[in-house]
C-alpha cells in the first residue's frame, strides 16, 4: 500500500509539473493573450455543451485546476466572465469547496503517511497538536490572508485538521476573495463592452465590485489585528 501511494504521488507530482510548465496549458493559464484566447474557446464551448451541462462541466474544469496548483484566480475569473456576477460567483464558489475538498482528501490519504515522520518531531509536533486544536480558525485566518488556495489545501490535509474544521473554514474565509475577483471581472467586462462616457461608470453594477475591490485590500491587516486582539491563534500555530 505503501508503494502504491508514493507511485501515485509520483504521477500526480508529474502531471503538474507537465501542465504547469509543458503542455499548452502553462501558455492558455500563464500568458494573458492566452488567457484571453482560452476564455474565448472555453466560453463558445460551455455554450456548445448547453445550459444543463455547462455548469457540471465548469465545476469539473475548476476542481482540476485547484488540484493542479493553478492559481484558483484563474478559474474564478473565467467563472465571472462566462456565467455572470451572481451565476459565476455561485457555482465559483462550489468549484472552489469541490476543488478544495478533493485536494484535502488527496492530502490526508496520500501524503500524510510520508511525512508523518516529520510531524512527530520537535517544534513540528506542536505545529501539527495545535493545527488540529484550532483547525477552524487556523483556516479562515489563512483563506482571509489569501494564501494560495492549493497549497493550503494540501498542507491541511497533511496535518491533524479535521475535515469539517478544513471546509467550514474554507467556507467562511473564501468567499470574500471569491466575490472579489468574481464581480471585479465581470465589473470591468461591462466597462469594456458599453463604455461610451465617464456617466456610464456611475451604475451600481460597476461601482460596487471596485469599490468592494479597493476594500479587500483592508483584509489582511485588519485580521492580523484582529488576531493579537483576541488572540484567535496561538503563536505556534501560525508563523507571519
Amino acid at each position: 500500500m505503501k508503494s502504491l501511494k508514493t507511485a501515485l504521488v509520483v504521477v500526480f507530482l508529474a502531471a503538474v509539473i507537465y501542465v504547469l510548465k509543458f503542455s499548452p496549458l502553462s501558455y492558455y493559464f500563464f500568458d494573458a493573450a492566452g488567457r484571453g484566447l482560452f476564455i474565448g474557446k472555453f466560453s463558445s464551448y460551455m455554450k456548445a455543451v448547453g445550459v444543463w451541462w455547462a455548469p457540471f462541466v465548469f465545476l469539473g474544469f475548476y476542481a482540476v485546476c485547484v488540484l493542479l496548483f493553478i492559481p484558483a484566480s484563474v478559474p474564478t475569473s473565467i467563472g465571472g466572465l462566462v456565467f455572470g456576477q451572481w451565476y459565476g460567483l455561485g457555482l465559483n464558489f462550489a468549484g472552489a469547496m469541490l476543488g478544495g475538498t478533493l485536494s484535502f482528501i488527496l492530502a490526508k490519504y496520500l501524503l500524510r503517511d510520508m511525512v508523518s515522520g516529520i510531524l512527530k518531531a520537535g517544534h513540528f509536533k506542536k505545529l501539527d497538536e495545535s493545527a488540529g486544536e484550532h483547525g477552524f480558525s487556523i483556516i479562515v485566518y489563512m483563506r482571509l490572508l489569501f494564501v494560495p488556495f492549493t497549497y493550503l489545501s494540501f498542507a491541511a490535509g497533511i496535518s491533524k485538521i479535521k475535515f469539517s474544521q478544513f471546509f467550514w473554514g474554507t467556507v467562511v474565509g473564501s468567499f470574500p476573495g471569491l466575490l472579489v475577483v468574481t464581480f471585479l471581472v465581470t465589473a470591468l467586462k461591462k466597462i469594456f463592452l458599453t463604455y461610451k462616457t465617464p456617466t456610464d461608470l456611475l451604475r451600481f453594477d460597476i461601482i460596487f465590485p471596485i469599490t468592494i475591490f479597493i476594500l479587500s485590500f483592508f483584509i489582511p491587516p485588519v485580521v492580523r489585528r484582529l488576531r493579537r486582539k483576541f488572540d484567535i491563534v496561538n503563536e505556534p500555530e501560525i508563523k507571519e
